[in-house]
């Protein structure tokens, strides 16, 4: 976690910024004590849009000439899989416990392959993506234990 130290200052900021809406919406039903449906979804939706990042990232990282990471079919093929589940979790709109555990699952193999099976990430990257994921991926399970222990509620609709 020493490399953090290391990270470009963009780089830590726009990622750690990216935390807001995981832990914004755990935090809102804590605090109203309140399990809200929509909220979750929400929050289910922008963790897939993370998930399908992760895998572009990739790509992206693969693809230029010298990249350590080849353009071959484990580190193409690798990078579509979190865009998949993605597209699965999306799928689980009528069941945001589903989703979320699918975006939780694709956060997870996103980090393994980050970590474990692309080789050049710099120190200061690896540590990110493992506070990130780990921060994420809690206020995920944060979220769908509030489904199991608050009355659920509805936002209340804006009148027209």
């Amino acid at each position: 976690m020493r490399a953090l130290a290391q990270a470009p200052k963009p780089a830590l900021y726009l990622g750690f910024s990216g935390l807001i809406p995981f832990l914004s919406a755990p935090l809102f039903m804590a605090a109203t004590q309140s399990f809200y449906p929509e909220v979750a979804y929400t929050q289910m939706v922008y963790g897939a849009s993370i998930v399908s990042f992760l895998g572009g990232a990739r790509w992206g990282f693969a693809i230029p000439a010298g990249s350590p990471a080849k353009p071959d079919w484990m580190n193409l093929g690798n990078s579509v899989v979190p865009s998949l589940l993605a597209w699965l979790a999306l799928l689980c709109r009528d069941n945001v416990t589903e989703g979320t555990l699918v975006v939780i699952m694709g956060l997870g193999l996103s980090l393994h392959y980050d970590l474990t099976l692309l080789p050049g990430y710099p120190a200061w990257f690896r540590a990110m993506r493992t506070v990130l994921t780990l921060v994420a991926t809690f206020s995920l399970v944060a979220t769908l234990i509030l489904k199991k222990v608050c009355v659920e509620r509805k936002l209340k609709e804006v009148e027209k």
